[in-house]
């Protein structure tokens, strides 16, 4: 497994979505599936971003306290063979967003609760998604199995 860590800021989106790109390479699945597999990327990414270091939330089990405006760091590995893995990892408040029950997409938008949607995209998009709190860690696994060409 290759794995990239980096600060958990929204700057570093881009940097995060081109290694995770590279190491899907062309000659490993569809653009389709490419495309699928950035959009998720970027929801887990975004949400690690916003929530796990919130300025609400201090990092759950740090040895260094961090101000409320620090970002924290997170850890992103990929492993591509007959399916893509790529696992999120990072230390902030604990949170099991698998937990959080679906939208009823039948709703109208002005009718649904806040939030939610990503994680529900997630779940439609991906063939596995699992998630466990380790060694003061939310690590989410995301896994899609595709056909080389």
């Amino acid at each position: 497994m290759k794995e990239l860590n980096i600060e958990a800021k929204t700057e570093n989106l881009d940097a995060v979505l081109e290694f995770v790109e590279d190491e899907l390479g062309d000659d490993k699945c569809s653009v389709k599936l490419q495309m699928q597999i950035a959009l998720v990327v970027e929801e887990i990414f975004v949400n690690i971003v916003r929530y796990a270091y919130s300025k609400d939330t201090q990092p759950f089990n740090s040895q260094k306290k961090q101000s409320a405006t620090e970002a924290g760091n997170a850890a992103v590995r990929v492993m591509v063979e007959d399916e893509v893995v790529i696992e999120f990892e990072d230390n902030g408040k604990p949170f099991n967003p698998l937990e959080k029950s679906d939208p009823d997409i039948t709703l109208d938008a002005q009718e649904r609760e806040i939030g939610g949607l990503g994680i529900f995209m997630v779940k439609k998009m991906m063939d596995v998604v699992k998630y466990r709190y380790e060694n003061s860690k939310n690590i989410l696994t995301i896994k899609k199995h595709f056909m080389t060409l």
